[in-house]
């Protein structure tokens, strides 16, 4: 009785280790695809200026916007906050 049990313990176990594997694998690929996604919205929404913070061809267009552009037009030009810039 005792190698039956040992032996269905043995087998229930490494289904359990196998499906542990199984789905790490499944996190990763759904985490991948999330990402992924993620990174397109991130490309599809990125280079958008408004006029508003556009000026005369004479002045200088990085300072224009450094100083009275809007933040959202100062991330999407520079991928930087003003902070970190």
């Amino acid at each position: 009785m005792a190698i039956a049990d040992t032996d269905a313990l043995l087998v229930v176990t490494d289904a359990f280790l196998k499906q542990g594997r199984e789905l790490a694998k499944v996190l990763r690929e759904v985490y991948r695809l999330l990402l992924e996604e993620a990174w397109r919205v991130a490309m599809r929404n990125r280079y958008y200026l408004t006029a508003q913070c556009l000026e005369a061809p004479c002045n200088s267009a990085w300072m224009l916007l450094y100083k009275f552009g809007s933040d959202i037009n100062f991330i999407n030009a520079t991928s930087l906050t003003r902070y970190l810039y």
